[in-house]
């Protein structure tokens, strides 16, 4: 057994690990509802909450490839089916976000070309991240394959 100031065993550790998963998780939500608020209640220019924007965003993508990546999510559970299901789910939701965000928070009509234009990048941005995350994916498998038999 190693010496350490705390000697935890399995049920201490897995205690740990969901109250930093549930933390974790109302940190998200709370610099969220953050962001939404300073956003459409209080009318702040981005500027003023870009920061904490993007450290969201680096947060959860990076989040997200290293569950990926550690979990080692084996790709026959991983098909070509449900990566494009992925995709489609996240170009949906990323796309109703932004009409929702223009016609009913700012209140701007919404053009066939800015519609068209919102579609190309929301389908852009999904696609790199689906695509890094299958290879995450991959990666992971891969290194728990070699783990495992040497």
């Amino acid at each position: 057994m190693r010496k350490t100031p705390f000697n935890l065993d399995e049920r201490n550790v897995m205690v740990i690990l969901r109250v930093s998963g549930v933390m974790y998780y109302l940190t998200l939500m709370a610099l969220i509802a953050t962001l939404l608020y300073r956003q459409f209640v209080l009318d702040q220019p981005l500027e003023a909450y870009q920061d904490i924007a993007n450290i969201l965003t680096v947060n959860v993508l990076v989040f997200l490839g290293l569950i990926l990546y550690l979990g080692g999510i084996t790709p026959p559970r991983m098909t070509i089916r449900s990566v494009v299901a992925l995709y489609l789910g996240f170009v949906g939701l990323g796309f109703a976000f932004t009409i929702f965000k223009y016609t009913v928070l700012l209140g701007e009509p919404l053009s066939l070309d800015m519609f068209l234009g919102n579609l190309l990048i929301v389908s852009a941005i999904c696609g790199i991240l689906v695509l890094i995350w299958a290879f995450l994916a991959y990666l992971g498998s891969r290194r728990i394959e070699k783990k495992i038999s040497g």
